[in-house]
């Protein structure tokens, strides 16, 4: 066996040696396993516990690592297609210029939430540039169907009473029968787990190995999910599959597998009555929602152009209501993304996902293309609608970054269908 694992090493690090698209593949790699797996403060030593899309000062994370790693390999490799694709994010990169030199104060708290909008730009871009080296083997796919298998037995450690993370203060008390896997909170493994189920549904299925390792892998995002008690993520989830089976219909690709999906999606929905009549009975309206829509409109009429400044909503909504003070934002990331950045920067904000949706609707609707991609992603629109119109952790940390990472992979491979088929340049 050692000689075996050597002999594997060897060949690894000869092809990535040799090969540029392994290096790119490589990095990858790493960078969803940072980002699923271990998204670890390494400095400063202290973070300042802040409730906003980022920490409280600039923090150097494990991602952060990743990020410049898989930058330094693509721009060795494809520089010029790398810097293509920031494009999209190029008004609101100019945004922040703007206003964070004539509006925006100059505390650490805002450098923070700016190096966070930064990051989420780049990771974007990595997402588009290596999805060309990663178009044969997907290891993309593969690497977030591997994070849902490692979630799960974090989940299964911690039922059998070893732990991988513990969940310490009064939070843990929040999440007291709810799975957080290796994430520090249940609706974050959920949001995890939908990008992996989004992921599962793309994966080749070209073998009865392939289509065995999506089914199970679908089969460990739905029992985790279903663990964390997310009721705007299941919901999601399921609205996923049953768009998707209707678009497989409907563009006549319909195949005898589809049931196996919509079997374990009905068996998802039947473990899950349980906590869904308990969390609606005790939580019906959604808690204070209501309340935090109303500081968030009062916020973005007090400064509708500039915004109180990236990762700085509770710091300054907080001054005068008491619940955004205890760490509660709004639970919508349009009005947050429209109180810290103004209304014209929220649209430019979520303008590179908007270009990515149309892409693949294009792909879908006009083009027919038959790659798989652009139909999950149209059938995951409503459910990323849902998830981030309910809460606001979409936004948050590594999450915001996950969500540009694959917005990328899909968006890149849905115009690269686009261009199979004699729409456009690659």
């Amino acid at each position: 066996m050692v000689t075996q694992l050597t002999s594997a090493g060897r060949a690894l690090v000869e092809s990535l040696r040799s090969d540029p698209d392994q290096r790119i593949v490589a990095a990858l790699a790493l960078l969803v396993a940072a980002l699923g797996l271990a998204p670890i403060a390494l400095a400063p030593s202290e973070v300042v516990i802040y409730s906003g899309v980022a920490t409280g000062t600039p923090t150097l994370y494990t991602y952060t690592i990743a990020i410049a790693a898989a930058v330094v390999v693509i721009g060795m490799q494809t520089r010029r297609q790398l810097l293509r694709a920031f494009f999209p994010w190029v008004p609101f990169l100019g945004w922040m210029i703007l206003f964070a030199v004539l509006s925006w104060d100059s505390s650490l708290r805002t450098a923070s939430g700016l190096l966070h909008f930064c990051l989420a730009a780049i990771v974007f871009a990595i997402g588009v540039t290596a999805e060309r080296a990663d178009r044969r083997n997907s290891v993309l796919l593969w690497a977030f169907a591997a994070v849902a298998w490692l979630q799960l037995f974090a989940i299964t450690m911690a039922v059998i009473g070893l732990p991988l993370r513990r969940i310490a203060g009064q939070q843990s008390l929040d999440v007291l029968g709810r799975a957080t896997g290796l994430t520090s909170h249940p609706g974050e493994l959920a949001k995890l787990l939908f990008f992996c189920g989004m992921c599962a549904l793309t994966l080749p299925q070209k073998t009865v190995r392939q289509r065995w390792v999506a089914w199970t892998t679908l089969g460990v995002v739905f029992l985790g999910l279903s663990l964390t008690q997310s009721r705007s993520v299941l919901a999601a989830v399921v609205s996923m599959i049953l768009i998707l089976v209707v678009l497989e219909f409907v563009t006549g690709r319909w195949q005898k597998r589809y049931f196996v999906v919509v079997g374990i999606t009905g068996v998802l929905g039947v473990v899950s009555v349980p906590w869904l009549i308990e969390r609606f009975t005790a939580d019906p309206a959604g808690g204070d929602r209501q309340h935090l829509l109303r500081v968030a409109w009062e916020v973005i009429q007090a400064h509708p152009w500039a915004g109180v400044g990236p990762n700085s909503y509770v710091a300054i909504a907080g001054a005068t209501d008491r619940l955004t003070a205890s760490g509660v934002p709004v639970h919508n990331v349009l009005l947050l993304s429209a109180a810290e950045v103004g209304i014209v920067g929220a649209l430019l904000l979520w303008l590179p996902f908007v270009l990515t949706a149309t892409t693949a609707i294009h792909s879908v609707f006009r083009v027919r293309t038959s790659e798989l991609a652009p139909r999950v992603l149209v059938s995951a629109l409503p459910g990323l609608v849902l998830i981030g119109m309910t809460g606001w952790g979409l936004m948050q940390g590594p999450y915001f970054l996950m969500l540009a990472l694959v917005a990328g992979y899909f968006y890149a491979r849905a115009r690269a269908a686009k261009v199979a088929s004699g729409y456009g340049r690659d």
